[in-house]
Formats: structure tokens, sequence, C-alpha cells
């Protein structure tokens, strides 16, 4: 495969994400594929994996949820809920919308999206 087909694909994959939010940040992009990577990952080990502060945590993935800070609608890709083994850990998993983004995306890299 040609790098010019590659670094269209790449392309095709940030468009995706501008569709949803021209601003969206690098972290919160990484945010979203880490949960989709690992479905049901702590915000702890989100922390850890990025090396992001805990608040930084908490606001992308808000952005990311149902509701944003100051009660601004999110994005509704992802869901943060409790775990229910330990009641202290709040995990993260895609909802539906997030789901289909997900399969949006992989069809871009896969090439199924020209």
């Amino acid at each position: 495969m040609s790098d010019n087909k590659n670094v269209r694909r790449l392309i095709s994959i940030v468009e995706e994400f501008r569709k949803l939010d021209a601003e969206m940040q690098a972290q919160t992009i990484l945010l979203f594929l880490l949960v989709v990577a690992r479905p049901g990952i702590s915000m702890k080990e989100l922390a850890q994996s990025t090396e992001l502060s805990s608040a930084s945590i908490s606001r992308n993935i808000a952005a990311l949820g149902e509701t944003h800070r100051g009660g601004q609608p999110g994005h509704n890709l992802l869901r943060a809920y409790e775990d229910p083994l330990d009641r202290r850990t709040k995990r993260v998993e895609l909802t539906a919308k997030g789901r289909a983004v997900c399969s949006t995306l992989i069809s871009a890299l896969t090439g199924a999206v020209e």
C-alpha cells in the first residue's frame, strides 16, 4: 500500500473527529481510542497510560460523555460508571454512538470509506 493512500486514510480519520468537534484536542481523541482498545478501562488507568492529570482525564471524559462541564452537551461517545466491585473506581466504556463512530473510523482505516 502506498504512503499516499495511508496518509489519505489517516486524514479521513482526523476528518471524522472534526465532524464531531472541529476543535477536538489530540488528548481527547487519544482517550477515546484508549477506551476503544480497552473497554471498561478505569479513569486511573487512563491517567497512568497518558500521564495526564486526573482533572484532565475527568474533563475530557466528560466532553466525550453525555454532559460536558457547565451542563453543556457532550459528544455522548463514552459512559463513565462506578465499578460494581469497587465503588471508588470509575470505569469507562463506549456508548452506542461511540461504537458507531468506532466502526466509521475502522472503515476509514481499512479503506472501506475512500
